[in-house]
């Protein structure tokens, strides 16, 4: 018994010290609300192209990325900022604000939720945000930062039904690697080999997606008297072919 109450101290103790390590310091949540609050004024000064604050909190050396993979220097964002052309408005908020923060380094990834109207016209990206800061001189500099969007949704169109037909067989990829198409009432369903069953949607007569993911659409190649003779799978548009075997 008392080996017993050794070790269940011992995992007391053990649960004790992780919940305090998994806990913010007083500290390091007021270095985040500070973060935070220099992240919003920078995206606030976009949209009227203050350049004060991106003089201010942006460091001469930053190495930023932006949706776009552009490799951007302090010069570049400073002569990109100028206000919204006529017709265009919008703000920039963030959330889903996660730090990591130790001395005068941190890093925030956070969400940035965009709402831009083009001549009345609402647009609503989401970008995802990693920044990293350090303390420099007393100061806060953002000194590297990296944007990629989260795309929205795809929309599915309704396709004549008599096409789903002509999809319908087995593709290979390499000898035992198939991919298989077959309809269960108006569904058309691939399934790899292997793998589980998976709903193909129509963005176009010929052009295929999984809902939920911007990844393997599934694009459907004929020759010239309609027959569908080979599959792409592609992904950011690069192809792997899968040629219909039957």
């Amino acid at each position: 018994m008392k080996i017993l109450s050794i070790v269940l101290l011992g995992l007391i103790i053990s649960l004790q010290v992780n919940a305090q390590n998994t806990v913010k310091s007083t500290a390091d949540i007021e270095t985040e609300k500070e973060l935070v609050r220099i992240g919003q004024e920078l995206y606030d000064a976009i949209a009227v192209g203050n350049k004060t604050p991106w003089e201010k909190y942006v460091a001469d050396d930053i190495i930023y990325t932006d949706e776009n993979w552009h490799i951007l220097t302090k010069k570049d964002l400073l002569d990109g900022l100028s206000p919204l052309p006529k017709g265009y408005s919008g703000s920039i908020r963030m959330t889903n604000v996660q730090s990591r923060i130790n001395g005068d380094a941190a890093v925030l990834s956070y969400r940035a939720l965009e709402e831009e109207y083009v001549f009345g016209q609402k647009l609503t990206p989401i970008y995802l945000v990693t920044d990293t800061y350090f303390k420099r001189n007393g100061r806060w500099q953002l000194t590297a930062s990296h944007v990629i969007v989260m795309p929205s949704e795809r929309k599915s169109v309704l396709v004549d039904p008599k096409l789903y037909q002509s999809l319908v067989g087995t593709y290979e990829l390499s000898t035992g690697v198939t991919y298989t198409i077959t309809l269960e009432g108006k569904k058309v369903i691939g399934q790899r080999s292997g793998r589980a069953k998976e709903e193909l949607v129509a963005a176009d007569d010929n052009t295929f997606f999984r809902k939920g993911t911007i990844r393997g659409e599934k694009v459907f190649a004929r020759d010239q008297s309609g027959r569908v003779t080979a599959m792409l799978d592609r992904r950011e548009n690069n192809d792997l072919l899968w040629k219909k075997i039957k």
